[in-house]
C-alpha cells in the first residue's frame, strides 16, 4: 500500500511496483491510508510524511497500534529530512521499519520492499 498525496509520485511508485509483480493500492491522505490499511491488510505500507488530514507519523503510529500493523512493515518517505541518519532515527522512534529520503532511486524502493516482505 502506498499513502501519497502527490498524484504523480503515487502513480510512478505504483506502476513501478506493479511492473515488479506487486499488487498495489493507493491512498491519497492519512485518514484514507488508515482506513484502507484496516480494510485491505496489506503486506507493507509506504507512507509519505507530509500528508493532508493526518501526517505520515500519525499514520505510522496508528497502523502500528493495530493487531495486523504490529507485524506489517511501514516505510516512511519524505523530502523534509536530508540526513538519512536523522530520518532513520526519527522513524525508529515511531516504530517505522525504514525511511526513504526523496527523491530516491526506484530500484532502491524495490530492493527495500523485497527485503521487508520478500518477492511478489
Amino acid at each position: 500500500m502506498i499513502v501519497e498525496d502527490d498524484a504523480l509520485t503515487a502513480l510512478v511508485l505504483s506502476e513501478y511496483l506493479t511492473a515488479h509483480g506487486y499488487r498495489v493500492t493507493v491512498a491519497v491522505n492519512g485518514v484514507d491510508g488508515i482506513n484502507r490499511f484496516n480494510l485491505e491488510l496489506p503486506d507493507i505500507a509506504l507512507v509519505d510524511v507530509l500528508l493532508p488530514r493526518k501526517d505520515g507519523f500519525e499514520v505510522c503510529s496508528e497502523i502500528k497500534l493495530t493487531h495486523h500493523g504490529r507485524f506489517t512493515p511501514v516505510v516512511l518517505m519524505s523530502a523534509v529530512y536530508r540526513s538519512l541518519e536523522q530520518a532513520e532515527t526519527h522513524a525508529h522512534r515511531l516504530l517505522a521499519d525504514g525511511f526513504l529520503v526523496k527523491p530516491f532511486d526506484l530500484d532502491l524502493l524495490v530492493s527495500r520492499v523485497n527485503a521487508l516482505v520478500g518477492g511478489p
